[in-house]
């Protein structure tokens, strides 16, 4: 497929990338259909170094440019099939700059049914209306020479007839002038206001009143322009979506019709002056403000949906890159009150062992028989760490874990909570039934707890991004965009970290780049027949890896303790035969390479090794020969909550609580303090200085400490600070889109009967 120079330019300008680096890109893209994350990695020679931003954008751009030009030819084609094409139009047709502009120019021609303006078209008003648009004369003088377009025939029988079909010929004119058209829609973005009401029904509707902040509310369509605004917008659809809002786009008839006249009449001395300007109320209201208040809409909708995706795509990344525990046995709690707490015993591959039941909280109380099974599952298991989710009654089985589990109360086992947020999305779904088909979807939770506690990115990548709890008005946006950009988010960091090929999933294996669902089942089936890999080029014996798969995916594909040391490194194999080369030439091993820094550093001066590999490629490989671990990730620390709360009640105005960051929207951040609710923390509030951007401050899984300024115990709100005097900035609480759905706050999962439940007895506190 040829690359369209025009758009090469288009997304050189719109990116301010140079031509040579957007064509190197797209050529990678289109022709050699490699993947971003694998250009951004192994080809910054070719590209100059840009990054997987840099390479979307380029992208994005492109098909923009090439949707663009096929709208223009399919305008094109259309108006020449109907016959009404001519060199000024098909001139104005190819000088439009956007797609706005092109459906200006095509709104006349794809009207199906014969408009008043058509009728008296072909009734022979036409000249008549351009006679009125310059008549200076008397009514009488105009009468007269309206005589020869009466056309009874037609229904043109009077002289009335005739200026009212006149009129509907120049209303239609008026309302398909491009050129006022189009400086309206920039007059709009500037002084248009969006006005919101209550309808006439709202109270029929349920939780209308979460809305109320809608009810009479307008804001200039400029600064809801602004991503900081864009969620308000998305807040008021959705109350326009349910049938609690109106809302309007709102602009000054005045100015509308004053700018008509100053191009079609602007001569008092006209006979049917009057007339015109009631020609160009009708234009205004009946046909360009309706365009533009939908116009104006859609906008909206893309730029807040634009915003949107990219808080959530931010949010989803740090939290898939967030601290991970690593190799460790891990006890995944998934707490409930009739159903009881869960189980789930996950040994330091992530591979599952064992489940259970235990019914600490009420109505049966059995503290003392449930920490009796947690303490011997520690034993038995070797159980590091113990992962609460955090859900309803999370910080009750914590505190029950803390105060009567001995090994957790001196300290040799660890025992936090974390989000569960999703978790019953994945133990309903076709991966978990596939990995545990005999188990309940409660155990399900309970293993996916651990586990992504384990590794946060390896288990969360089972789980549609939507479901995990980060972002906001996600079933809102445009869905399809919304896919391909958490994709995207999901395949950069787990490109990013790249996986151990003997111990990953396939679902994890599927976002390397290259692989895909298929291929990566047969990757973990290949796997299981032969007892692991030895290196990477096994992969090629893998039904359907191809080479072109081999050269995108294998740099990402660790395999440790290998034949090939290498192979447990981010560097390509395709630079092997540099390396081994460059080793043979100083009398040293690759492992000697490896394993001794002052060879590294030799290799780094080398110039004519960098000659040979490329500048970017040289400064890549020394950094994987020095990393002391292939994870670019933090390895995961406790966060330890205050052990005086468990619930809002228990909360003081003004007295500070370690938090952790669980959600960060435009207008601040939602912060889990070690309670069921999580506290809003609002952009004013976030520092002392000045915030413009929450994103620019905080991430999703960031620590602080965080005072408390105000608890709504009926609404379930907590307003949280982070200024250290705050004295003189009044905090206002800004949950526009109504009562929010906590991170922590999960439906709770109703357990069928646990079958052979391996610690039913007491009796040894063994599993057989």
């Amino acid at each position: 497929m040829a690359i369209d120079s025009k758009a090469v330019v288009y997304a050189s300008q719109t990116t301010e990338i140079t031509v040579k680096q957007v064509i190197s890109a797209l050529t990678m893209l289109i022709d050699e259909d490699c993947t971003i994350p694998f250009i951004t990695r192994y080809r910054k020679e070719m590209t100059g170094g840009l990054d997987e931003v840099q390479i979307r954008d380029i992208q994005i751009a492109y098909e923009e440019f090439l949707e663009r030009e096929k709208r223009r030819e399919f305008i094109l084609e259309t108006i020449k099939k109907q016959e009404q094409m001519t060199p000024e139009l098909e001139k104005k047709i190819l000088a439009a700059d956007t797609v706005n502009q092109l459906e200006d120019i095509y709104a006349p021609f794809k009207i199906k049914k014969k408009t008043k303006g058509m009728i008296a078209t072909e009734a022979g008003l036409a000249p008549f209306a351009e006679l009125i648009l310059s008549t200076k004369g008397s009514m009488a003088e105009l009468a007269t020479v309206a005589v020869k377009f009466l056309n009874p025939e037609k229904k043109v029988k009077t002289f009335e007839e005739a200026v009212k079909g006149a009129c509907d010929i120049i209303i239609e004119k008026f309302a398909h002038d491009t050129e006022i058209k189009e400086q309206l829609r920039n007059d709009y973005w500037k002084e248009a206001i969006l006005k919101s009401s209550k309808r006439d029904k709202a109270e029929t509707v349920k939780d209308f009143e979460k809305y109320k902040d809608y009810f009479e509310f307008e804001q200039k369509i400029s600064t809801l322009k602004d991503a900081k605004a864009s969620h308000r917008f998305l807040a008021m659809r959705r109350g326009m979506t349910q049938k609690v809002l109106k809302v309007e786009v709102s602009f000054p008839e005045e100015y509308a019709t004053s700018l008509i006249k100053s191009k079609y009449y602007d001569d008092e001395a006209l006979t049917l002056v009057s007339v015109l300007a009631d020609c160009s109320k009708k234009a205004f209201n009946n046909y360009i403000h309706g365009s533009l208040d939908l116009e104006m809409k859609g906008d909206l909708k893309k730029l807040s949906d634009e915003s949107a995706i990219d808080v959530f795509g931010i949010n989803l990344k740090n939290l898939l890159l967030q601290p991970y525990l690593g190799s460790k046995a891990v006890l995944g709690m998934d707490p409930g009150v009739r159903t009881g707490v869960k189980l789930a015993v996950i040994d330091k591959t992530g591979k599952f062992l064992v489940d259970t039941v235990v019914y600490p909280h009420p109505p049966k109380n059995h503290v003392v028989e449930s920490c009796k099974i947690v303490e011997a599952i520690i034993d038995q298991f070797d159980i590091e760490y113990i992962a609460i989710g955090n859900g309803t009654y999370g910080r009750e089985t914590l505190d029950i874990i803390e105060k009567y589990v001995p090994q957790v109360k001196d300290g040799k086992v660890k025992a936090t909570m974390i989000s569960e947020a999703g978790a019953s999305i994945y133990s309903a779904s076709e991966i978990a039934r596939k990995e545990f088909p005999d188990k309940d979807p409660t155990v399900r939770g309970a293993i996916s707890i651990a586990r992504r506690f384990q590794d946060p990115l390896a288990e969360l990548v089972k789980i549609d991004p939507k479901s995990i709890g980060v972002g906001q008005y996600q079933h809102d946006v445009n869905q399809t965009r919304l896919k391909k950009s958490l994709d995207g988010v999901v395949e950069s960091c787990v490109n990013f970290v790249g996986v151990d090929i003997n111990t990953a999933s396939a679902p994890l294996l599927s976002f390397i780049s290259g692989i895909g669902p298929s291929v990566a089942k047969n990757v973990v089936k290949y796997r299981e027949d032969h007892s692991g890999f030895k290196n990477r080029e096994q992969l090629l014996k893998v039904s359907r890896f191809s080479q072109k798969v081999y050269e995108q995916a294998a740099g990402f594909l660790r395999v440790y303790g290998g034949e090939n040391a290498l192979d447990g490194t981010f560097i390509h194999p395709e630079r092997y035969d540099a390396i081994t080369k460059w080793c043979n030439g100083e009398g040293i091993s690759v492992q000697d390479l490896l394993e001794n820094k002052d060879h590294v550093l030799k290799m780094e001066r080398d110039t004519s090794f960098e000659d040979a590999v490329g500048d970017f490629t040289l400064k890549d490989i020394v950094k994987s020969l020095r990393a002391p671990s292939q994870d670019p990730r933090t390895e995961f620390k406790t966060t330890e909550f205050r052990k005086d709360i468990s619930k809002i009640g228990h909360l003081k105005v003004d007295e500070w609580y370690p938090g952790i960051v669980t959600n960060i929207t435009q207008f601040g951040a939602f912060v889990d303090i070690g309670i069921k609710e999580n506290g809003l923390l609002h952009v004013s509030q976030i520092a002392d200085k000045f915030v413009d951007n929450p994103l620019e401050e905080l991430k999703v899984g960031q620590e602080l400490k965080v005072r408390v300024k105000d608890v709504d115990l009926e609404r379930g709100r907590i307003s949280l600070s982070c200024k250290s005097d705050d004295g003189k900035a009044e905090f206002k609480s800004n949950y526009d889109s109504g009562p929010r759905k906590s991170a922590a706050k999960m439906p709770q999962k109703q357990a069928a009967p646990l079958k052979n439940n391996a610690f039913a007895s007491l009796k040894g506190f063994k599993v057989k």
